[in-house]
């Protein structure tokens, strides 16, 4: 009977240790996972708040999603045309060679095409697009990355002032700024409030136009 009063404490003293043991690393466990969260918490509270009065001197607002494609389509087209431009010597030693002048015109055509028309429809096409859109804390400005004719990056500052959103806007076109159309997609902003501040969304409705056109239908009531 003492033995196995003796078995009993013994295993219930092992339980209890192993049970204290259990329970302080729970205790462990849980405090790190509470400080974690506080760290994570905090963190989400400095990347969320004041979404684009940032601390940091200058913050990318905008990256554009057709950008890789873009600049490797540019590049192809200006390859080709640099390799049609060698070519050019070597095609006129062959002419005197080829008897078919529909062969000639349609070869010099395809060249031609590649080596001149591409570049400057590609040129015409992409120019507008914003690869990248920075925002400048301490002036409180915005630049925006653009590729010019050869691929290479030009960037243009402005201000919320500078901005005009036109009326009816043209052809792949969402703001004008310093005299240059920009195109943005709304969907790539990482702070939809820096779009809402370009596009003049956070300012006032203004209800001039609409009182003015309720005028002029109701004195063509008044006539008719």
């Amino acid at each position: 009977m003492l033995l196995r009063i003796c078995y009993s404490l013994l295993r219930d003293s092992h339980n209890l240790n192993h049970f204290s043991k259990f329970h302080t690393s729970t205790i462990i466990l849980s405090s790190k996972k509470t400080r974690l969260n506080a760290r994570i918490v905090a963190t989400t509270n400095e990347n969320y708040s004041s979404p684009y009065r940032k601390e940091l001197p200058i913050r990318r607002v905008y990256q554009g999603l057709l950008t890789p494609q873009i600049h490797a389509v540019k590049i192809f087209s200006l390859s080709s045309s640099i390799v049609g431009i060698i070519t050019q010597p070597f095609l006129y030693k062959e002419i005197p060679n080829i008897e078919n002048v529909s062969m000639i015109i349609a070869l010099y055509s395809c060249v031609g095409f590649f080596t001149l028309v591409t570049p400057l429809l590609l040129h015409m096409i992409t120019k507008k697009y914003v690869t990248q859109l920075d925002y400048i804390n301490e002036k409180d400005t915005y630049v925006a990355s653009t590729l010019n004719f050869f691929c290479m990056t030009k960037k243009t500052e402005f201000k919320l002032e500078d901005v005009v959103v036109p009326d009816v806007p043209g052809m792949f076109t969402t703001l004008i700024a310093k005299r240059k159309a920009l195109f943005l997609d709304p969907s790539m902003f990482k702070v939809p409030e820096h779009y809402e501040r370009l596009m003049g969304y956070d300012k006032p409705m203004d209800f001039k136009l609409y009182e003015s056109g309720t005028k002029v239908n109701n004195e063509d009531k008044n006539k008719s």
